[in-house]
């Protein structure tokens, strides 16, 4: 009664009062540890169901692996096909009975795959069996979400022996999917020193000028100088530069690479590297950065990059190159095909060249090396036959990389879409295929054609030094690669101390998933407003402040504390 008598007195919020109360008590009483659901998932899903009949290297009834996907640009199509439903589809339908279905996919940039993907696992939706992630993208938070499972174990149970021999070559390629111990993504592994930079140079721009190839900082500027001001392209415009680059991302990226002009003063940003004291330091924060940001300010003031450089991508950057109005530009390997190749689409006449990385003031010389993979797949925690994508890997790698002598996959997946025959022999040339390519390897789980790491480098190596025992990979790497892409190949081999790579591999440190985008982020506008001339340069030294206050020391430490138990487990 005298709660009654009180409900009756205080009205509406008297009753609100009891209902709060009401809620929290249940709220107490049925309350769970937040992070249980994701571990209760792990344990409960972990499981493999009984196996689909796989006979004779092909499921007996045909089997369904689902998937999601990324339309990047150099994703090409031909004969009305799509991701859904290509030559390759077909191919692993027809020999593996294998059907891959794209539950969706994204376009535009490729933030918005990683947020979908968010976004699902924030709302419970269901995921696909499997998720493909490229390098750099920000993964960890899916993968610490309890959707995924550790693949270890199903990669030693699964894998064929070529795949796991050449997991074997290099086995630190795990250290970035690591999670509390566990392998909750395989690496889709790179071939060693195929993505290496080289600066390429428009030769017939050289020597319509009468000029040489620089080695030195110094020498480049002059070069871009040149390029700018003496009407190369001879239309009698002001409008060609010097040399293109992407600042979008970052100041060390894979196309369109900025990063060798710090790597003439020493410290390369955006990596982790070996200090005086054997400790792990950020190139980002490093005194020298400040001599990178004020050559490359020079630059810009001057004209020798395009001013749009902040807003385009590593691929974007590439299109003022290709239209041939760019003379240098400072690419991987492989780029002399494409991007950089298609520059005599719209210059029948153009000739570019490969070259060394110029060295600084001091002799020094650096630029991105090749990371040992350049993406993972994950295996969602409720897959019941994960031997499914298996498989199918295990078809990728024993029959499209190195393939065995009489192989009808020797020069390609697909006849007409990878390679071609003009007067009864094999080519690689896009005129002479009708259609022109739209290369299958693109469409893999792995996103690409993934590597025995030091296959393409042996082989590159014996094609060079022209050995008469050649293997039929040799015969079809000469044919497939350009002749700037073989002589980049020397320069890489006879100047390997100038590739740089990041020495912190493992997963993000507590306080990088945290904060250290927002910390990046932080440094990458700061030198941005410095090159563009928006701030002076001793705001550099303000903003590695703040870094080192808001995060950078405790990142520092965690780095540096994974590296001691590296060190430790190698001894």
């Amino acid at each position: 009664m005298l709660i009654w008598k009180w409900l009756k007195q205080t009205g509406l919020f008297g009753l609100a009062i009891i209902l709060f109360l009401v809620v929290m008590i249940f709220s107490f009483i049925f309350w769970e540890d937040p992070t249980a659901p994701s571990q209760l998932l792990e344990k409960e899903n972990t499981s493999v169901g009984p196996a689909p009949s796989f006979i004779g290297g092909k499921y007996e009834s045909p089997v369904v692996l689902t998937t999601v996907g990324h339309l990047y640009p150099d994703i090409e199509f031909k004969n009305g096909e799509d991701l859904q439903n290509n030559v390759l589809s077909r191919l692993f339908e027809d020999k593996l009975g294998i059907q891959v279905n794209y539950l969706w996919t994204t376009t535009g940039d490729e933030d918005v795959y990683i947020n979908k993907l968010n976004t699902l696992i924030a709302t419970g939706q269901s995921l696909p069996d499997i998720v493909t992630f490229k390098g750099g993208q920000n993964m960890y938070s899916l993968l610490r979400s309890g959707a995924f499972r550790d693949v270890g174990e199903l990669f030693e149970q699964y894998a064929s022996p070529k795949w796991k021999a050449a997991m074997a070559q290099a086995p630190e390629s795990w250290d970035r999917y690591m999670i509390n111990g566990k392998k909750m993504a395989i690496p889709i592994l790179d071939g060693k020193m195929n993505s290496n930079e080289v600066l390429y140079i428009r030769q017939d721009w050289l020597d319509k000028l009468g000029l040489q190839a620089p080695t030195t900082l110094d020498e480049m500027e002059s070069v871009m100088d040149a390029f700018v001001h003496l009407d190369p392209d001879g239309n009698g415009k002001d409008d060609t530069y010097g040399l293109s680059i992407s600042l979008k991302n970052s100041f060390f990226t894979w196309m369109s690479d900025a990063g060798f002009v710090f790597g003439a003063y020493g410290e390369m940003p955006d990596i982790w590297s070996t200090d005086a004291y054997g400790m792990l330091s950020y190139g980002s924060v490093q005194p020298s950065i400040r001599q990178g940001l004020t050559t490359l300010k020079r630059w810009m003031e001057r004209g020798y990059i395009p001013k749009d450089a902040e807003i385009l991508d590593e691929v974007q950057a590439t299109e003022s190159w290709k239209l041939g109005k760019v003379g240098m530009i400072v690419a991987p390997l492989w780029a002399a095909g494409w991007p950089l190749g298609n520059v005599t689409t719209n210059v029948p006449d153009a000739r570019f060249e490969a070259y060394p990385i110029p060295a600084g003031p001091s002799g020094l010389s650096g630029t991105r090396g090749t990371p040992p993979e350049y993406g993972a797949i994950a295996i969602n925690a409720n897959m019941a036959n994960p031997e499914i994508f298996f498989n199918y890997m295990n078809f990728v790698y024993d029959n499209f990389i190195d393939p065995p002598a009489g192989s009808p996959y020797r020069w390609g997946i697909a006849e007409g879409y990878d390679y071609g025959y003009e007067d009864g022999k094999v080519t690689f040339l896009e005129s002479q295929v009708p259609g022109g390519f739209a290369d299958p390897q693109k469409y893999l789980l792995s996103l690409s054609l993934p590597s025995v790491p030091n296959l393409l480098s042996e082989s590159i190596a014996r094609i060079n030094s022209g050995v008469s025992d050649q293997t039929s990979y040799d015969i079809k790497n000469k044919l497939l690669r350009t002749p700037q892409e073989l002589k980049g190949w020397q320069i890489v081999e006879s100047n390997p101390s100038v590739y740089k790579t990041d020495a912190f591999t493992g997963a993000p440190t507590p306080t990088m998933e945290k904060i250290g985008d927002v910390l990046d982020e932080l440094l990458h506008d700061a030198m941005l407003k410095i090159v563009y001339g928006q701030e002076p340069l001793s705001s550099f030294d303000l903003v590695v402040a703040r870094w080192h206050k808001l995060g950078g020391d405790k990142i520092t430490e965690e780095v540096n504390d994974w590296y001691t138990s590296l060190e430790k487990i190698n001894q």
